[in-house]
């Protein structure tokens, strides 16, 4: 029997560089044996896509939420509903924007181009204290960091 895979809801924006960030994510997620959810941002939020978004957050084993600008109203509803189903977060956000108000005195992890280092440790350290196995720590913050990479360039490809 094999292990399921370790499965993350990625938490982002709604700019559209975002969206092409995380499904590239998501494709590199499978090489780090996970399983990654991106919800879609493109359509109306109807009742039928909010609860397709509360099941993918109900069987994840994580949230991700990679936040680089402002978080608007289906970031702040995902967050809320992750925190009130008591999912692990882990918050990752560009220097400078303002927190949603849901994620109050949850640890933030705050990156920009010149702090990559020194969130990777962050981040590790944070894993480490959750009650992950080794492997999907590992395979956690490697995923992270990857993360920070990609939207880091699609940051900087639209200067």
């Amino acid at each position: 029997m094999t292990a399921m895979a370790f499965k993350v809801f990625l938490i982002c924006g709604t700019d559209p560089s975002e969206q092409i960030a995380a499904w590239r994510l998501q494709t590199l997620a499978t090489s780090y044996g996970m399983h990654v959810t991106v919800p879609n941002r493109n359509g109306p939020m109807t009742k039928g896509v909010v609860d397709q978004v509360r099941r993918a957050i109900d069987q994840c084993d994580c949230v991700l939420a990679i936040i680089t600008g402002d978080a608007g109203l289906p970031v702040r509803r995902e967050l809320e509903y992750a925190l009130a189903r008591g999912k692990l977060i882990v918050p990752v956000v560009r220097d400078g924007v303002v927190l949603p108000p849901a994620l109050g005195d949850h640890p933030i992890f705050r990156f920009s181009p010149w702090n990559t280092g020194e969130v990777e440790t962050e981040v590790v350290g944070f894993l480490k204290r959750q009650e992950l196995s080794k492997k999907n720590m590992q395979s956690l913050a490697a995923f992270v960091l990857a993360g920070l990479g990609v939207f880091m360039l699609a940051s900087l490809a639209e200067k």
